[in-house]
């Protein structure tokens, strides 16, 4: 849009605002609270060109730090319009308008990322730490409810038919029955308690939690506040191209199994942000379905994708169907396009629109391949209407803002979630990783998606003397420049950028 554009827009946005006050009998002086609007303007003229002299300039061709994409005005202009009416998604009698269209983007991404229409739920969160953290804390529950209804004498004719190594680490599916039959009996809450419990006992504790050891610093947080300890934590190594080393993970689970040590979660990432890296899911997925052939048991998958779940728009034509890998024209490689397509047999995977989404912050999502796992979280409150869909029953967070939904919804429907939309935007982030890659003769390996680890005598603080933006990060025991493509610099723009001081 031209800025002449963006004018007329905002005026209508503002005008029809007024309106909607005027209709609801509250005239145009919304300023009680700072009566005095010559002061006002003058602290908004002075906030603006303080925002205008000295943010980061990620619109750059020459901005190459952070996970900060350039937003088209129409996003951001229905955000704007939405933050008028400060909805919150917490219910829908708070947010009417918002509600809904956040049921319009949890369709969306559950689309996106292939998991199945009549089970799968999403919803918006105010990153990937909160959304990792969420869903951590849902399989950490579920998975714990079949040993507590176990060990209670009220509950226990309910599970008697699972060995003891099913009830440490029932399949997914065999969690949910438990906790619907528990639901039934009118059992849940006694057993959500006693599972807390047991958790809180040396002898059995939360679980293992299984991670790469480049998984992102938010899971050190997460276990933390779980009541993970440090011996729960199992950091596995990396493989040769910075993922997670699955033989290792193929090792490690079936132990835990035949032992009877229950695993909270395995964590694969889809686009890690140190390195951008993007793990096997296909393997790991095939190692989750062996072991509950071979042993009735298994783990609960959770993918942090808050980077790259964006990308598997590459899969997807404008009709919703599959596309095949196109080994001439895909920007990413077979193994990513095989984890991309993967990701749909996760039970959980974490998605950030304000990375790859093309969306303003805060704008995270957590996507659950059966909604019902969610009851393993709930809880009732006492002040919102039931008929109302309060989400806050089932989130983590409470109050959400009605903002992102409605910027989540807007850039979905302009761009599109498939090839010809995101994955065009997308694929030209990967293109121009790759030229630079190329480019650049310390490049530390072929980038799976937009990041880049460099070898570099220089800082980034030097490195913006030259007015090049780009971060660091550590590889390998060893610090180098990132650099991470959030846009698409054809060859052209890539001369311009000016790559010397890198070189």
């Amino acid at each position: 849009m031209r800025a002449d554009q963006i004018r007329t827009a905002i005026d209508q946005i503002v005008e029809t605002h007024q309106e909607w006050r005027r209709g609801c009998g509250a005239g145009e002086d919304n300023d009680a609270a700072t009566p005095d609007a010559l002061a006002a303007q003058a602290l908004l003229r002075d906030l603006s060109l303080r925002l205008s002299k000295s943010s980061t300039p990620w619109p750059s061709p020459r901005y190459l730090a952070h996970m900060t994409p350039d937003v088209p005005a129409a996003v951001l202009l229905a955000a704007f319009t939405t933050l008028l009416y400060n909805p919150n998604n917490v219910a829908a009698e708070a947010s009417p308008v918002t509600t809904d269209l956040e049921s319009e983007v949890a369709a969306d991404l559950c689309a996106l990322l292939g998991m199945p229409s009549d089970t799968a739920h999403a919803h918006l969160a105010s990153g990937g730490h909160a959304a990792n953290y969420e869903a951590l804390w849902i399989a950490r529950n579920l998975r714990s409810l079949p040993h507590a209804a176990a060990a209670g004498p009220d509950t226990r004719p309910l599970v008697a038919h699972l060995p003891d190594h099913v009830l440490a680490n029932p399949p997914t599916h065999v969690a949910i029955d438990v906790q619907q039959n528990l639901a039934r009996a009118g059992r849940l809450d006694n057993a959500r308690a006693r599972a807390a419990t047991l958790r809180c006992t040396a002898e059995r504790g939360p679980g293992a939690l299984i991670l790469a050891a480049n998984a992102h610093s938010c899971w050190t947080k997460c276990a933390d506040v779980l009541g993970f300890r440090p011996a729960d934590v199992h950091r596995l190594p990396l493989g040769p191209e910075h993922r997670i080393d699955v033989a290792a993970l193929e090792k490690l689970v079936p132990t835990l199994i035949q032992a009877g040590a229950p695993i909270a979660a395995v964590v694969a990432t889809v686009g890690s942000c140190g390195q951008g890296s993007v793990d096997d899911v296909a393997r790991i997925v095939q190692l989750r379905d062996h072991c509950e052939r071979d042993y009735g048991a298994t783990f609960h998958l959770h993918l942090d994708a808050a980077l790259g779940g964006y990308w598997r728009a590459l899969c997807r034509t404008p009709q919703d169907a599959i596309r095949a890998w196109d080994e001439e024209h895909s920007p990413v490689s077979f193994d990513v396009y095989s984890a991309l397509i993967a990701i749909e047999h996760a039970d959980t995977v974490t998605i950030d629109p304000h990375k790859a989404g093309h969306v303003p912050y805060p704008a995270g999502a957590l996507v659950i391949r059966d909604r019902r796992a969610t009851a393993a979280v709930a809880t009732a409150n006492d002040y919102f209407d039931e008929a109302a869909r309060p989400a806050g029953e089932r989130t983590l967070e409470g109050a959400r803002p009605g903002t992102a939904a409605a910027a989540v919804w807007a850039a979905h429907r302009l761009i599109g979630l498939h090839a010809e939309g995101y994955g065009r935007l997308l694929g030209g982030w990967s293109d121009t990783a790759q030229r630079l890659h190329q480019a650049i003769p310390t490049s530390q390996y072929r980038p799976d998606l937009n990041i880049l680890n460099i070898n570099s005598a220089k800082s980034p603080q030097e490195l913006r003397a030259h007015g090049l933006w780009v971060s660091s990060t550590t590889l390998d025991g060893a610090d180098r420049l990132r650099l991470c493509v959030m846009k698409y610099l054809s060859p052209e723009a890539m001369r311009n950028i000016g790559l010397r001081p890198l070189l």
